[in-house]
């Protein structure tokens, strides 16, 4: 499989590409706070839940194992759920 060329930088984003994030984490078979957790430290994923973020992406592991790498190495705020959307103050 050749590796594809994404216009991210790190699994965050590539999530957050991939749409609403209950129906990402329910492909996942995960909770939404899992999801948002995973988002925030890639390093907390399963092998398993790669694999399924791959599928869902359309890329090879290595794709989606590169940008979590990445973002692990280069912390970032993951993206915000949904524009518009009051967020929580802490």
């Amino acid at each position: 499989m050749s590796t594809k060329k994404l216009p991210f930088d790190t699994l965050a984003e590539l999530i957050h590409s991939l749409g609403e994030r209950g129906k990402t984490a329910k492909a996942l078979d995960i909770n939404p706070r899992t999801l948002v957790t995973r988002m925030q430290d890639p390093s907390t994923f399963t092998v398993g839940e790669l694999l399924k973020v791959a599928g869902l992406a359309g890329v090879d592991l290595t794709v989606v194992t590169g940008l979590a790498e990445n973002q692990i190495n280069n912390p970032i705020e993951p993206p915000a759920p949904v524009l518009g959307r009051p967020v929580r103050q802490h």
